[in-house]
């Protein structure tokens, strides 16, 4: 069952002067057509301005397509009536989590979403207690999010989304302002949440190693998608991905340029162990 699908979707970024005149137009999204599983995990990349971020505020409703529509669990964005209960489908974790946190203390924050949805308290008062236990936060509840590191606050601001118990979560490059360790930290957080809740995750990212352990990696350019497939399949195609301006996780790089000088390596290789593993078969040949 597909929980997000568009179709033939289109969005235009409009720009008007003073007597609100159009002045240029830049087609961020073209015909686009995507279906995405409902408990599946799909990483969508693309280089900046190739319209994954654009796609991502269509799905929660804040932005409407300009042609064509998109479906959120059979529910169409274009209908107002219809909003926000697709904002309680579709919970969106954006890049800056100071962008998303607006109370002095965690909890507060994490109940701020059931709150707007009119949870009941007592109810509202479990769903906090558990979004934190899911994103190991709960050590932190009482504390000031001003107090928290990058990785901490968008673990709070992805509990704040739990809170509102979605079906699907979307994260628009939630790990790019973070150190490694921050984003060790958010990356575990949601594959967690995929696997034991069951909750879809749209990951956007510029991270090539932060797509290889998704079920599907989609890849934007222009607006439209050009690759679709396993995290394999899509890094497979090096040359391609390089065409675009995009790179591949450093270990298919590295077997790439070792397969061009010579070495009989397989296809496929995306992570230090699996390049290792195959390193060592050749050397006992």
């Amino acid at each position: 069952m597909d929980i997000i699908k568009t179709n033939h979707l289109n969005y235009d970024y409009v720009t008007r002067d003073e007597e609100d005149k159009v002045e240029s137009v830049v087609h961020a999204l073209k015909d686009l057509n995507l279906s995405i599983e409902k408990g599946s995990f799909v990483c969508i990349l693309g280089h900046n301005g190739s319209g994954k971020s654009t796609f991502a505020r269509l799905v929660n409703g804040l932005n409407l397509p300009t042609e064509g529509t998109i479906l959120v669990s059979g529910m169409d964005t274009t209908h107002e009536d219809k909003l926000l209960s697709i904002r309680e489908t579709a919970g969106m974790v954006f890049q800056n989590p100071d962008n998303q946190i607006i109370a002095n203390v965690v909890e507060e924050d994490v109940a701020f979403g059931p709150e707007n949805i009119g949870v009941p308290t007592p109810e509202i008062e479990k769903r906090v207690t558990a979004a934190l236990e899911n994103v190991s936060m709960t050590a932190y509840r009482l504390k000031s999010p001003n107090r928290l590191s990058g990785g901490q606050k968008q673990r709070v601001a992805i509990a704040g989304v739990m809170a509102m118990k979605p079906e699907c979560i979307i994260l628009d490059e939630p790990t790019a302002m973070l150190d490694p360790q921050g984003r060790d930290d958010v990356l575990s957080t949601v594959h967690e949440l995929n696997k034991e809740e069951g909750i879809t995750i749209v990951l956007i990212t510029h991270y090539m190693e932060e797509a290889v352990g998704a079920d599907r990696v989609v890849v934007f350019d222009h607006g439209q998608v050009v690759m679709d497939g396993t995290p394999t399949e899509v890094f497979n195609r090096v040359s391609e991905l390089k065409e675009i301006n995009l790179c591949v996780p450093a270990m298919t790089e590295i077997a790439f340029e070792l397969k061009k000088a010579g070495l009989s390596l397989p296809d496929g290789i995306l992570t230090k162990d699996e390049l290792v593993k195959e390193l060592v078969k050749l050397k006992n040949k």
